[in-house]
């Protein structure tokens, strides 16, 4: 399988994987926890598929030191958009724990230093793959704007890792039906 890395340099972003190694690299130093999320985190657990922006996990806590520590390294504060920008202009977002995955969703944003929250995927932290799934799938339902975006992902990683209806069991609960239906719909059942 091709890697996410290579998945970027074939489509020419080559600038969004080296924005996600900057920012691995920033936080590292500053011991900062976090987790790449978002389509980043889609791409390096095997659906390969472009994307414009860095999202990453990070405690509420935390907010300040990232700021510090980003800007520090070079990136840029935008506030009217709430994000950083790279000179290359890839934007970097957060989502912050505690908050809600979704809107109306009982699910709830993990702490990125919880045990069995994240992995180590080339080099990088990324939220594990029922994490993943738990967000996308809360956000999908959640937002019509994101709804298809968000479930493609989650069917394409069903697909990609041939899972089950029984992979439910690794989401919240409010989660399991909407999940066991992609898994049918995935498979024309």
């Amino acid at each position: 399988m091709t890697s996410a890395q290579a998945t970027y340099e074939m489509l020419e972003n080559q600038t969004l994987w080296t924005t996600a190694v900057e920012c691995r690299a920033a936080l590292d130093a500053a011991e900062i926890p976090h987790a790449v999320a978002g389509g980043v985190a889609v791409c390096l657990h095997g659906y390969r598929r472009n994307t414009i922006d860095l999202d990453v996990l990070i405690r509420q806590e935390d907010q300040a030191k990232v700021r510090a520590a980003l800007e520090q390294s070079g990136f840029t504060w935008i506030a009217e958009s709430a994000e950083f920008r790279v000179s290359s202009g890839i934007p970097v977002q957060f989502l912050i724990s505690g908050m809600k995955a979704g809107k109306d969703s009982e699910v709830v944003l993990p702490e990125p230093d919880s045990d069995g929250v994240t992995v180590e995927i080339e080099g990088l932290n990324v939220l594990d793959l029922p994490r993943l799934i738990e967000i996308k799938l809360a956000c999908g339902l959640g937002s019509p704007r994101r709804t298809h975006r968000d479930l493609a992902d989650v069917v394409e990683l069903i697909a990609v890792h041939q899972l089950s209806r029984s992979f439910a069991r690794h989401l919240h609960k409010s989660l399991w039906a909407a999940f066991r239906k992609l898994v049918e719909q995935s498979r024309g059942t």
